[in-house]
């Protein structure tokens, strides 16, 4: 397996990307400029090298954001990468690649090698997801979004004792407030109806419903897609049905699973890497854990009482 650094260069809501030259694998695709690490070398010595030979910049802070596997037919390559938003040097192709800033939301149209596709909801979804809490109704989620932690830009309605006509005037209703991303668990609702063209609803499944949802996502679901996933094979499934981010857990023990055991950070990196997707890690977290669960591969932090103030 090829260990690639890969340096996500952030101006604004701006990342550069490079050409891949003639004769090189993927030749005129894009990609995030990086490469691999040389024997013994730490990710992010080889991360500082690289940016200075292909791009002329010397780095001045970098931040992990997320790692991932990807198989092509003739190699696996880990990509471990990281965000670098300050430097020194004005970037430039150094090995005579062309190279440019991309919007951000723009990176889905880009021509980006497949390998680096996964990273585009890591760079365009919110970091921290909050759940509400499984006993509260539509009124309960009303109330309380003014005290959400400010951190939380995407929601996850789940609310079982709520009946649909509630939970999709809920939805109505949040829409039009504006401000956060949704994310619904009920796909038999007809969502197709609530959601405008310019408007970003997202579908949440948990792992065992994926095999019955259909050969791929719903066509309203323009926010994404999100799969919980416990294992290795669950995330295989969600990845090749079509989602863009994964929920991995458990982190550590949290009151609403206390039968399972915690996977702990090392249990989650090796979910995270070999997943393919960006990952949310779960288990009695809140938005200060992001740094550490950056460490273990996953791009943001999803829970329930650590996003809601008045629950801690």
């Amino acid at each position: 397996m090829l260990h690639i650094a890969v340096g996500i260069v952030q101006r604004g809501q701006q990342v550069l990307i490079s050409q891949r030259l003639a004769g090189k694998p993927g030749a005129g695709q894009w990609e995030f400029p990086g490469g691999k690490l040389e024997q013994g070398e730490r990710v992010t010595r080889a991360l500082r090298r690289e940016l200075d030979e292909e791009l002329g910049i010397q780095i001045l802070d970098h931040q992990p954001l997320m790692r991932l596997v990807h198989h092509y037919p003739d190699r696996t390559v880990l990509l471990d990468t990281w965000r670098v938003r300050h430097w020194s040097g004005e970037p430039r192709g150094c090995e005579g690649q062309a190279i440019r800033w991309c919007p951000v939301d723009d990176l889905a149209q880009a021509g980006l090698l497949a390998a680096d596709r996964p990273l585009i909801a890591a760079l365009q979804w919110p970091a921290c997801y909050g759940f509400t809490p499984d006993d509260w109704s539509a009124s309960d989620v009303l109330a309380a979004l003014p005290r959400l932690t400010q951190d939380a830009g995407l929601i996850r309605l789940r609310l079982p004792r709520v009946s649909d006509a509630e939970y999709r005037a809920l939805v109505m209703r949040l829409i039009e407030q504006g401000g956060l991303r949704i994310a619904v668990d009920r796909p038999d609702i007809d969502w197709a109806s609530v959601v405008s063209a310019e408007q970003r609803l997202a579908l949440h499944l948990p792992g065992y419903a994926v095999a019955t949802a259909g050969s791929a996502p719903p066509d309203w679901a323009r926010g994404g897609c999100i799969v919980s996933s416990h294992d290795p094979q669950t995330c295989v499934q969600a990845r090749e049905w079509g989602a863009q981010a994964l929920v991995l857990g458990t982190a550590r023990s949290t009151p609403s699973h206390p039968d399972q055991p915690p996977a702990g950070w090392a249990g989650l990196r090796t979910l995270a890497d070999a997943a393919g997707l960006p990952c949310y890690a779960i288990g009695g977290l809140t938005p200060r854990d992001l740094a550490v669960a950056r460490w273990s591969g996953c791009f943001g932090v999803a829970g329930i009482r650590g996003f809601w103030p008045q629950l801690r």
